[in-house]
């Protein structure tokens, strides 16, 4: 891995490392400490992973996408060692064919689990958020009765649509779930063939 390293810098607690929607020039390998990854879902940066020593990022933008699909920052003070995209990309193509054909299909199956991933994982942080601050429309009851019919009634129906959406919710998260544990799963299966 060193012989593909040009160069490596020390990068301070909090900084970005590098940033989604930037151009794509180096991989990195952290080399020392931890990192965090975030994905802008819904205009919110959300936390979707973690990165520990050893571990290689900012190299699927190689694959296909010049612009990086997630922003990294440092989690304490790291090492990073850089890989330029022409070194990696020099190693890919000294590949086979069938080797970087099925490389390349792999990436792409890998960016769309991920981004599906990152987009369940937000939705199961939210929906949990929201069930930590509703209100139980149960003890709302005795409040609608001393409204006006018109009142009672809209507000009648919006319980109803409340505990209906809150039913909803429920199934949406254990289906959620199901199917983060399922992506963890084939992550998991793949990995294991790598190594």
């Amino acid at each position: 891995m060193e012989q593909f390293i040009s160069r490596t810098e020390k990068i301070k607690d909090g900084s970005i490392i590098l940033e989604e929607g930037s151009w794509a020039y180096y991989a990195y390998v952290l080399q020392s400490g931890r990192a965090k990854v975030w994905k802008n879902i819904n205009n919110k940066p959300a936390l979707v992973g973690t990165l520990k020593e050893g571990d290689i990022f900012g190299e699927m933008s190689f694959f296909g996408m010049a612009k990086r699909t997630a922003s990294v920052t440092a989690d304490g003070d790291v090492i990073v060692g850089m890989i330029t995209k022409d070194t990696f990309m020099d190693a890919v193509n000294k590949l086979p064919k069938e080797s970087r054909v099925k490389l390349d299909k792999m990436t792409q199956d890998l960016l769309y689990l991920n981004d599906a991933y990152n987009r369940l994982t937000n939705c199961i942080r939210e929906i949990s958020d929201i069930k930590g601050r509703m209100i139980d429309p149960k003890l709302f009851e005795k409040e609608v009765e001393n409204m006006p019919d018109l009142l009672r009634e809209v507000v009648g129906r919006a319980s109803k649509r409340f505990i209906s959406a809150i039913d909803g919710s429920i199934k949406l998260m254990t289906q959620l779930e199901e199917a983060s544990r399922t992506i963890d799963s084939l992550s998991t299966t793949l990995i294991q063939r790598c190594e």
